[in-house]
């Protein structure tokens, strides 16, 4: 009887190639991208009052922000009276029905809120608002 032998094959060295591994690693970065959901970040911590008739207002607003040691700040930067004044004065001269809304922290004095009221009343603010969290949401 006569065997057959088959020549083996010289395939050399196993290799591993990257090519694959790096599609996969665009595919997975590409899919957290998509996927993940970026909380908006204020910045400043603020625990606003909880209310049973809350409205949202119009997305033309202007945001003071009042934190309970009793600072107010505005895109996170610390303002006084009459920055507000002249802030709010220059926002309503672009856009006649801008919404001042002020994040009042629950813990800062009604003394400290009315006096951001009234600096933003002095710069020509109409509509004005004080941010609560829905308490049918809690």
């Amino acid at each position: 009887m006569n065997t057959i032998t088959f020549p083996s094959p010289n395939t050399g060295k196993p290799q591993i190639t990257m090519a694959p591994l790096v599609d996969i690693v665009f595919l997975l970065l590409i899919f957290f991208m998509v996927t993940t959901v970026f909380p908006e970040n204020d910045g400043i911590p603020i625990e606003k009052p909880t209310s049973e008739n809350t409205v949202r207002l119009a997305d033309k607003k202007f945001v003071l922000k009042l934190d309970h040691k009793g600072q107010v700040y505005y895109k996170d930067q610390p303002v006084n009276s009459a920055d507000i004044k002249r802030l709010v004065k220059r926002e309503i001269s672009l856009n006649q029905n801008m919404s001042v809304i002020v994040h009042a922290d629950k813990r800062s004095t009604t003394e400290e809120l009315i006096k951001v009221i009234d600096s933003a009343k002095s710069g020509g603010a109409k509509n004005l608002g004080i941010a609560t969290d829905d308490v049918r949401s809690k």
